[in-house]
């Protein structure tokens, strides 16, 4: 089952039944790809209603991708509130769920671990390699990451791999560090060997068995953090 949502110049588009409980799916920078549609298929052959937010559909289309270069470029134009607005878009598209999770891959890592912080209703975040530090600040990012980490309020799982250029270790050090002074559970696992974008069979870095442990690892996360039906 597929429905799309289109309201007020934002589409989401909402995968599997009705169920009580449901995850936000935040896209990588390619938007709603063959590679998020297998996931979220995975989400609901696991009960859950799945939501994913379209990042480019107020552009029009996704950007040019054909190069390291424009990645970066189109990854440095999303404006965090915007998107951030466009989660909270999804989590009410999940319909009357008792248990919401946010789960994201690259670009939307990061904003899965942002929702974490900043979006009300979740119980649960997974967060596959997203960037930990800004290089520079601007009037779309126009803060740190690490600095919203003071508002989580829901258990937080960050997946990262050591020779990842995106998310270094020791931009992961500084997120483990901070993460460690606060009182809601939150878990960060390195895969040793692994780049960027290592969960994706589309991408060269794919690390198959990385990418399934990973993900055996959120299935659990999602399940003892996000509250049973009552």
């Amino acid at each position: 089952m597929r429905q799309e949502v289109v309201e007020g110049g934002a589409r989401v588009v909402v995968f599997g039944p009705p169920s009580d409980r449901g995850v936000v799916l935040v896209p990588e920078v390619r938007g709603i790809d063959a590679n998020i549609e297998v996931y979220a298929g995975k989400l609901v052959d696991e009960g859950y209603v799945v939501a994913v937010p379209d990042p480019w559909f107020a552009a029009g289309a996704v950007p040019d991708l054909s190069s390291g270069q424009a990645v970066a470029a189109a990854v440095a134009s999303v404006d965090d509130s915007a998107m951030l607005r466009l989660v909270v878009r999804a989590r009410d598209a999940l319909g009357p769920v008792t248990g919401r999770a946010v789960v994201g891959f690259c670009m939307g890592g990061l904003y899965a671990r942002m929702a974490a912080t900043v979006v009300p209703g979740f119980s649960a975040a997974v967060e596959f390699y997203g960037r930990v530090v800004y290089p520079t600040l601007t009037p779309a990012k126009p803060v740190q990451p690490l600095d919203l980490l003071p508002g989580r309020a829901c258990a937080l799982l960050c997946h990262f791999g050591t020779e990842d250029p995106v998310a270094p270790p020791r931009h992961v050090d500084l997120l483990e560090s901070r993460l460690a002074t606060q009182p809601s559970p939150a878990r960060v696992y390195r895969y040793r060997g692994c780049g960027h974008a290592f969960a994706n069979p589309g991408q060269p870095t794919w690390n198959a068995e990385a990418a399934a442990l990973a993900w055996a690892r959120s299935l659990r996360w999602l399940d003892e953090h996000l509250p049973e039906a009552g």
